[in-house]
């Protein structure tokens, strides 16, 4: 029994002097990791053979062991902090490090990788370009995308009616993917379908970039680099993250103002920010942007006929007589032979926007965060001149002279993120989020007819149209895990691991306009319908929902100082056609701190939009035949129409991408660096809007006749979305940077060129259901 009492007594001592005797032999180094005032997240601490990072308030703490230790600190973008630090056992030291700028790593990035550990763009597997605000300042542009369009490698954009869409490596806007504080923006409405010969983006549908407000941009990163396996859909040709605003206490204001030599297009820009700080504890930064654009006018002088049309097979001296009694009336009327040229140019427009940005701690390791944005904007331009001698298309009593279409486009951004986000005890880093976004299009028209209504109502007849409404909605659900393992067993640098689950609701709904603007009314002699843009049929009502649900892994490992990897997985299911798998290995080898080589395969995808599945659209468009315009009705179906199945149109479904891109950085001097990467995507069962059929066919016209006797509704032509054409894209992007710190001025270059060639392989696919 005293054996025994001895024995628990012994093991009672021991347990309670073990963990004193433990903890004076161990000590602790605690610190804040800062570039002046700024906090420095995910910064790399290392003392022996530990390594730790800083969390979401730039703090760190790491146990060593007593004496003098080395504490080193890296961060990308800055230079290696090296410092000796004594702390004694049983205590705790705390150093406040203020990182240096190196200018010769290149920019912080965050995309593609969800890693914890910060790397510059000269280090990371896949080309990405970082722009700060004041960067796209200095292209001297108004507009985003224009201001991209100067400066940022491989992108394109133009200026469309009433937006600008964005492209990057040659492919179409849908192929890359928007981001606004790592959150998935959401799409327009519109729908791309003009059929004007060389159109940016004709049958796709993107982004509005210059929707969210330019004052509340931190700066861009642009990924030059399929994705799918990271993001999803609509990565193919890239990503680009627009990162807002998060600083306090101060007060920006930008403007811009202008005109063309030739007396037109004004343009005058403001935009506003304040952040404010809001109990020490979080931040509100709010911005507020003001745009006006006048339009442009680069016409001539109309030549041909206004009030008589020539007869069919007139002699040489009737089309003279006729030009003359046309010439007299012009006189005698006193019309400008200017008025009816079409402005060829910018459109008029004005827009409003508003964001504000937030996030706020709740306690020592979670913190709230939060960004609304809506943005206002109002287009006007004109459609094609109607002349008196169309009378199938004008009321001379209402329009003598015939008139020119006036379209009043109104678009609506409205958008908001709300979510938590924190680190558990045991390092895990997790975030949980919803967010929303919504834009909507109306459109009116004014100075205008409806010729089939208007010959019954005379002079009382009706010359503006409430011409209909679509609204494309998201709302996408996220909660994301990551985590940093380092020093790991075999000798690995670091292993970082993330992985999360994404539920994604989608809503297309396009709206009616009122009767007069579809409407025919006398089909026999008069065209229905608003001219120049007929309103939204009942018979082209949409309103349409589908589910997507991913989840993802990401892995990326430092397996040695030199030789980074990453692996991404992605597996995402679509309510109305089905699940698509993605994957990626990127790695990138370290010859040097001035050399490296990179390179990525990839496989993806991208789902059909909304737009692209369930769009209805009749218009009606113009052929000439001689001298004589000859109207014809054209319809755009749904793939799920009864016309698209008599056409033998299969179901959409996803386009299949291989991404493969090799490439190097260089660092050639102190202050210069280069980057060259060649690139080759493979793109399979790519949707496109198809040509035109026209009732000229015997096949289409049968078709066609056949669905005119069950609905009542005549076309004459029709265009259809197909999974088509296979395609292959190439090229080279080249970019090289220099710059400066000169006492308080920074110096910089940069020159950037870009080639890209895409060819078509394989067959066209073409329905079995014609065969001329």
């Amino acid at each position: 029994m005293k054996k025994f009492i001895l024995y628990i007594t012994t093991c009672i001592i021991l347990f309670i002097l073990f963990p004193q005797s433990a903890l004076s032999q161990t000590a602790i180094i605690k610190g804040i990791v800062k570039d002046n005032e700024e906090i420095l997240v995910a910064a790399t601490v290392s003392v022996d053979n530990k390594t730790t990072i800083t969390d979401h308030k730039g703090r760190f703490s790491i146990g060593v062991k007593p004496g003098n230790d080395l504490l080193i600190v890296t961060y990308a973008g800055y230079k290696k902090f090296e410092q000796v630090v004594l702390v004694n056992s049983g205590q705790v030291g705390f150093v406040e490090i203020n990182m240096i700028k190196d200018e010769q790593m290149g920019e912080v990035v965050i995309v593609p990788s969800r890693s914890l550990i910060q790397r510059s763009n000269l280090n990371t597997p896949v080309p990405v370009d970082v722009f700060s605000q004041k960067q796209l300042l200095q292209t001297n542009q108004t507009s985003l995308t224009q201001m991209l369009n100067f400066i940022a490698p491989s992108f394109n954009s133009s200026r469309e009616v009433f937006n600008e869409p964005a492209t990057i490596r040659g492919l179409d806007p849908d192929h890359v993917l928007i981001l606004m504080n790592r959150k998935r923006y959401h799409n327009m409405a519109w729908m791309n379908a003009g059929n004007l010969k060389g159109q940016l983006g004709r049958g796709s549908v993107g982004n509005d970039l210059n929707s969210i407000p330019f004052s509340a941009i931190e700066k861009i990163e642009i990924l030059r680099d399929g994705a799918s396996a990271h993001y999803g859909s609509d990565a193919i040709a890239g990503v680009m993250d627009i990162h807002l605003k998060e600083s306090t206490g101060k007060t920006s204001i930008q403007l811009h103002t202008g005109q063309y030599y030739e007396g037109d297009g004004e343009k005058f820009s403001i935009g506003i920010n304040r952040g404010i700080s809001l109990n020490k504890k979080g931040f509100l930064n709010l911005s507020g942007d003001l745009k006006y654009q006048a339009p442009t006018y680069r016409g001539g002088e109309y030549l041909g006929l206004v009030y008589n049309n020539y007869k069919k097979n007139s002699s040489h001296n009737d089309s003279v007589i006729t030009k003359a009694q046309d010439d007299a009336t012009i006189k005698a009327n006193g019309f400008s032979r200017q008025v009816p040229v079409s402005t060829v140019g910018n459109s008029q427009l004005t827009s409003f926007g508003f964001l504000a940005n937030g996030g706020y701690s709740v306690g020592n390791r979670t913190e709230l965060f939060w960004t609304a944005t809506v943005n206002d904007r109002r287009i006007s331009y004109n459609g094609a001149y109607r002349f008196p001698k169309d009378t199938a298309q004008v009321n001379t009593i209402l329009y003598r002279d015939g008139f020119k279409v006036r379209i009043y486009t109104n678009t609506l951004d409205v958008s908001g993120i709300a979510g938590i986000r924190g680190e558990s005890k045991n390092n895990w880093h997790w975030e949980l989020s919803s967010s929303y976004g919504s834009n909507s299009v109306n459109n009116n028209s004014e100075n205008t007819n409806n010729a089939s209504q208007q010959y019954s109502l005379g002079k009382y007849a009706p010359t503006a149209f409430y011409l209909g409404k679509q609204v494309y909605r998201q709302l996408t659900n996220d909660i994301n895990f990551a985590r940093n393992f380092s020093q790991l067993l075999g000798g690995i640098k670091s292993l970082n691991v993330a992985s999360g689950v994404e539920w994604r609701l989608e809503n297309y709904h396009s709206m009616k306009g009122e009767e007069a603007s579809w409407e025919t009314y006398n089909p026999k002699n008069k065209l229905g319908g608003s001219q120049g843009f007929a309103g939204i049929s009942p018979y082209d009502v949409v309103n349409k929902n589908r589910n997507v649900a991913g989840i993802y892994l990401e892995l990326e490992s430092d397996l040695t100082d030199h030789f980074l990897i990453d692996l991404a997985g992605r597996y995402e299911y679509y309510s109305d056609f089905g699940g698509n798998l993605a994957g990626k290995l990127a790695a990138r080898y370290k010859f040097s701190d001035k050399f490296s080589l990179r390179g990525s395969v990839s496989n993806g995808f991208r789902a059909p939009s909304m737009q692209q599945r369930f769009l209805s659209s009749t218009q009606t468009r113009w052929t000439i035949s001689g001298a004589t315009q000859i109207p014809a009705i054209r319809a755009i179906f749904p793939n799920n129409h009864p016309v698209t199945k008599a056409f033998g149109i299969p179901s959409l479904t996803a386009e299949n991408t291989v991404n493969l891109s090799v490439g190097f950085t260089a660092a050639l001097l102190n202050h210069i660096s280069m980057t060259v990467d060649a690139y080759w995507i493979q793109i399979k069962n790519r949707v496109v809007l198809s040509g035109i059929f026209t009732n000229n066919n015997p096949e289409v016209k049968h078709i066609l006749d056949s669905f005119y006797s069950i609905s009542g509704i005549k076309v004459d032509q029709v265009q259809f979305f197909a999974n088509a054409i296979n395609t292959r894209t190439k090229g080279i992007d080249m970019v090289i940077k220099g710059n400066w710190n000169i006492h308080k001025v920074t110096l910089g270059f940069a020159l950037a060129a870009n080639f890209t060639r895409t060819n078509l392989f394989g067959n066209i696919k073409t329905t079995d259901k014609l065969h001329a």
